[in-house]
């Protein structure tokens, strides 16, 4: 159950779905034949509009939004450049 804001330093606590952000991650840890388990994490008004939480190995990471938008960015140069035909 969500109770708290997902950034450890932030003292907030859930209390309405109205502010803030709701996160569903799946996390890997299920077993196969039990489909994937989702967990939810809340990010409160203030810190969702400095941080994102992203899938981590160990769970999930808080990121500034910058560093999130530049990792997707590679991400996305990445996959374009998989795509691209030889010699393009």
């Amino acid at each position: 159950m969500v109770s708290r804001c997902a950034n450890l330093p932030c003292p907030a606590t859930f209390r309405y779905l109205r502010e803030g952000r709701l996160f569903h991650v799946p996390m890997e840890s299920a077993p196969p034949e039990k489909g994937t388990r989702v967990e939810r994490f809340w990010l409160c008004g203030d810190c969702s509009t400095k941080v994102t939480i992203v899938p981590h190995s160990s769970g999930i990471a808080v990121v500034p939004l910058e560093k999130e938008a530049k990792h997707r960015k590679r991400s996305i140069n990445a996959s374009r450049r998989q795509d691209s035909p030889a010699g393009a």
